[in-house]
């Protein structure tokens, strides 16, 4: 015994985005349409008949599409909070970020605009059932491919070559719940994306738009900054997609096979493997530390002001042209800069500046806090007080910039795990679909 499949039984797709279901249909290529459901007149589905009501909308193309899209929308407002704060506008940066900005925007939209409709999916080869009877066939006689006459029972499931799997419902009630589920857990999956991209956009235009002092162009150190910015913005792409965005899916799956049953297992392997890009996250550089050139003027100021050597400062100076010519602050590769860091950290050019420089995992900014500020304010002049602001406004942005970069790196994880769900809350409902309606009887079934 057997449940076979009568038309118009409900649809619904692991991939969808709406919380509407849909239904089967006999394909407009069947020949034969006599085996029917009793009085209902309703003809029994086939491994041909692979036709829905209506199309779903598919979050192929709009999950990644709108996730590409919201990176370029970040990079312009990254760029756009720098430029807010700024008398003129960081040429190079611009120039960079804005032809990023310009490209991911319009890729995104293609995707989108290439979202596939499920009636053209459905029709290629790629696209099968899954899981149908062996041996009955219904309305095969004068057909001459009869394999593609082979019933479909209620275990059968249609893989779409985008990646969803549709799945058939007896239950008008269980179909709602499946569809309403599925659609949750994708939106979530593509508000996670779209999230991510926007803050990883954000990361970067504000990382282009810090690449030249006010008012410069490309040049020198600086362009090399810009180009070892993007080169490791463009190596992340790959890395993101063969190995974070895979350990993620991997994670995902694992999670919601353990957190299920084996209807999840089930309904995955008649799917198609599709990975779709990762949205890239920000580029900092670990041994960096946070200073840039509105810096140095206060930090000679404090030297002085303790009696520093003209050898100091030269050396000091010295490592401040490396940095430049380097294109950053970090202590890696400028032996100079580390050497004068190390030295203010430990008090030789006054506590003043030991504080302004010093925290506790040893960078180069400070801690803030209300007793620090306090003893400062009484030692320091207006130079001293500008320090502070500045001091205060490079922890927010290093902050941001490491919470935005951690938010940016889970969120694979995070996505990964609502698109499984989706598919082992659709399995849960499938599985336990009402069917004892259209049982039948039928001879080697």
């Amino acid at each position: 015994m057997a449940v076979y499949l009568p038309e118009n039984v409900f649809a619904v797709c692991t991939n969808q985005l709406s919380s509407n279901y849909k239904q089967f249909k006999l394909s407009d290529d069947r020949q034969m349409r006599s085996v029917q459901l009793g009085s209902q007149n309703r003809v029994f589905l086939v491994k041909i008949d692979k036709k829905l009501s209506d199309d779903f909308t598919c979050k192929s193309g709009w999950s990644s599409g709108a996730g590409t899209a919201a990176f370029g929308g970040g990079v312009v407002v990254g760029m756009l909070l720098l430029a807010g704060g700024a008398a003129t506008v960081p040429v190079a940066g611009w120039i960079v970020g804005g032809a990023l900005a310009i490209a991911a925007i319009g890729y995104g939209i293609w995707q989108m605009m290439q979202t596939p409709t499920c009636s053209e999916m459905i029709g290629f080869q790629e696209s099968q059932w899954k899981k149908h009877h062996t041996t009955v066939r219904f309305d095969s006689a004068q057909v001459g491919n009869k394999d593609m006459y082979l019933a479909l029972t209620k275990n059968s499931m249609l893989a779409c070559k985008e990646g969803g799997i549709l799945l058939p419902f007896i239950s008008r009630t269980s179909a709602m719940n499946a569809a309403a589920n599925i659609a949750n857990n994708n939106r979530i999956e593509m508000a996670v994306n779209i999230g991510s991209g926007f803050i990883a956009g954000v990361l970067f235009g504000y990382s282009m738009g810090t690449t030249l002092p006010i008012g410069g162009f490309l040049g020198g150190a600086r362009t090399l900054f810009v180009l070892k910015q993007t080169a490791i913005f463009g190596a992340f792409l790959p890395v993101g997609y063969f190995a974070i965005n895979r350990f993620a899916s991997y994670t995902a799956t694992a999670t919601n096979a353990a957190m299920g049953d084996n209807s999840y297992e089930n309904v995955k392997g008649a799917g198609e493997d599709t990975t779709s890009l990762l949205q890239p996250t920000d580029s900092w550089d670990p041994y960096s530390v946070a200073m840039d050139a509105k810096d140095i003027p206060n930090i000679r100021t404090r030297m002085n002001q303790n009696k520093a050597t003209k050898s100091d400062i030269a050396k000091f100076d010295a490592a401040v042209a490396e940095a430049e010519r380097q294109g950053s602050y970090s202590l890696k590769n400028n032996p100079q800069l580390k050497e004068m860091i190390t030295r203010m950290k430990n008090g030789e050019f006054g506590a003043a500046l030991k504080e302004m420089i010093t925290n506790k995992s040893n960078n180069l900014r400070g801690m803030v806090n209300k007793k620090n500020v306090g003893n400062t304010a009484n030692i320091h002049n207006e130079n001293g007080k500008a320090s502070i602001k500045a001091n205060v406004r490079s922890n927010i942005e290093t902050s941001g910039k490491v919470s935005g970069g951690i938010i940016t790196l889970i969120a694979p994880f995070i996505s990964s795990f609502f698109a499984e769900r989706a598919i082992r809350v659709g399995a849960e409902d499938f599985a336990n679909d009402v069917t004892n309606s259209i049982t039948v009887n039928a001879l080697n079934a």
